[in-house]
């Protein structure tokens, strides 16, 4: 496995989760040269550097992997909600490990811009796509020629489907096939007032991105119903992996549910050494390895204790069987006597008291118990009055 990928992995990984509470923000990336997934290596916490903080403003929601090596992670950052008068386009170069800004943008996003729909990145071409329900249109970016492309309209057709199931604070769960296509997949609502008749992932609303066309897509198998708080990861082999989540309030069930995008048919792996499900959490896959970090134990209702603080992987190189084990563990330093500097450890999600977070310089990531601080994942359908705009508790 390439040392590099695993660094863009597990800056993305971070970037994602570690935003601001009244105290400061902070991001953090890894040093993980000399680490591999193949074998049993525990990262330890020495690993983390800390990274410089983006001054200027408060910045979008979901970095997007770009630029001519891929190697920087961007953030498309409106001045206002809903506006594209000025959308500031800020990257954070994994190689130089410091903010770069580049004004000569060609181009305009769209009337309506949000900052905190997902995207998703072609690393072939360098362009990335975000699916913005609001103006029912694709946005797209080139990261490598700083230049906003031509956006697509979602047709008619599929404008009903995509604000009813994929209209998720944050974006829906979505993959990019080795095709081309793209997979969006539907979530539950959690709104009484939205009438819902689609239960399961019976069909996947699908956009070409070389063919600018659209098209649902009927499954069979094992069908998993409709679930929230879940991430979805794909295979070089043509595997999408939907993890976690919770379904009328309870853990999704299975944890695990595998699309074999050459038929479209579901099934449910075996799992070795199963760590529970986790929901609001992040997954990334490298190479044979889904990586899953942070959340919440979707079976454990202690508020105290539901949080997750490590880091998993799932070696998924067996098709029929996927094997957990720990790639890195939280050491929770709030109970030492002396003071530990924040750099010196991994910040997740821990205590609930905004004391604790502001003595030890603590950042909560996904999970927190704090309201304001909670940053789902795509396809969460929490807060879905709450309209988040830049500067607020949740950016980042």
């Amino acid at each position: 496995m390439s040392n590099l990928s695993f660094f863009y992995f597990i800056t993305l990984l971070l970037f994602n989760y570690i935003h601001s509470v009244q105290c400061q923000t902070l991001y953090f990336a890894g040093d993980l040269s000399n680490i591999t997934l193949d074998g049993n290596t525990v990262i330890d916490s020495s690993k983390w550097i800390q990274v410089a903080n983006y001054e200027s403003f408060s910045l979008a929601y979901w970095p997007f992997l770009g630029g001519i090596s891929s190697d920087k992670l961007f953030f498309a950052t409106s001045s206002s909600y809903g506006t594209s008068a000025v959308v500031s386009i800020v990257a954070y170069d994994t190689t130089l490990n410091k903010w770069v800004t580049n004004s000569s943008i060609t181009g305009n996003p769209g009337q309506t811009f949000l900052n905190f729909e997902a995207w998703i990145t072609d690393r072939s071409t360098g362009k990335a796509y975000s699916l913005q329900y609001i103006s029912n249109i694709i946005e797209i970016f080139d990261t490598v020629n700083y230049a906003w492309a031509n956006s697509s309209v979602i047709p008619q057709t599929y404008q009903t489907y995509v604000s009813t199931y994929l209209s998720t604070l944050y974006g829906p769960p979505q993959v990019l096939l080795p095709s081309g296509i793209i997979l969006y997949f539907a979530s539950e609502s959690s709104s009484s007032i939205i009438s819902s008749t689609t239960t399961s992932m019976g069909n996947i609303l699908s956009y070409n991105i070389k063919a600018n066309s659209w098209q649902f897509i009927n499954t069979t198998g094992q069908i998993p119903s409709l679930r929230t708080d879940y991430t979805a990861v794909s295979v070089s082999d043509g595997r999408v992996i939907i993890y976690g989540g919770t379904s009328n309030t309870l853990a999704a069930s299975p944890s695990i549910v595998v699309l074999n995008t050459s038929n479209y048919v579901w099934s449910a792996p075996s799992e070795v050494n199963p760590i529970g499900p986790l929901t609001q959490h992040t997954s990334v896959i490298v190479n044979n390895f889904m990586i899953a970090a942070f959340g919440i134990n979707a079976t454990d209702k202690n508020i105290l204790t539901q949080n997750n603080k490590n880091i998993y992987k799932l070696d998924v190189s067996d098709p029929l069987t996927y094997k957990w084990s720990v790639l890195s563990i939280y050491k929770d330093l709030t109970t030492s006597k002396n003071k530990t500097k924040v750099e010196d450890y991994i910040p997740t999600a821990g205590s609930n008291r905004e004391m604790d977070y502001c003595e030890m310089n603590y950042i909560p990531t996904a999970g927190s118990n704090r309201e304001m601080d909670y940053i789902p994942t795509p396809g969460s359908n929490r807060e879905m009055g709450y309209i988040p705009t830049p500067g607020s508790k949740g950016v980042i």
